[in-house]
């Protein structure tokens, strides 16, 4: 797939999701500033709870993120949480952000899985990982 083909269908799922129904919920976080946009995959049993923050740009020039909240449970049992994106602090002090546009950006990476079957078997039951990026700024949530 070209380049131009992936920045088009990019465009069409931030349309489509950013002018979504106006009856979908909005949730705030710690990681992403602004309002995200929640969608709920799956009933009862298992599911999957999906923010999908777009304030980025929703919000030009302001603090923003870009990125989404996934939390995945069976039941009332938690499996998996995933956190993934881009922060944005801002544009501050308009020199320092023109001397390096790049420092009021962060990366937000975090992950976590559960599976309360192997608890109390030996086997290693959880995991998580707060900051599996290197070498960028990272925001911890």
């Amino acid at each position: 797939m070209d380049a131009l083909a992936r920045v088009s269908l990019l465009a069409v799922v931030i349309i489509v999701v950013a002018s979504g129904p106006a009856a979908a919920a909005t949730q705030t976080s710690p990681c992403f500033a602004g309002e995200g946009h929640q969608f709920d995959i799956g009933g009862n049993g298992a599911g999957i709870d999906l923010v999908v923050f777009l304030s980025l740009f929703e919000n030009l020039g302001g603090a923003g993120g870009f990125g989404m909240e996934a939390h995945g449970s069976i039941g009332n049992q938690s499996i998996i949480q995933l956190r993934a994106g881009v922060s944005f602090d801002g544009v501050g002090s308009l020199g320092k952000f023109l001397s390096n546009p790049f420092s009021r950006f962060s990366i937000v990476s975090n992950f976590s899985m559960d599976l309360p079957m192997f608890a109390g078997t030996g086997v290693e039951s959880s995991y998580s990982d707060d900051s599996p990026v290197g070498g960028v700024k990272t925001k911890q949530c």
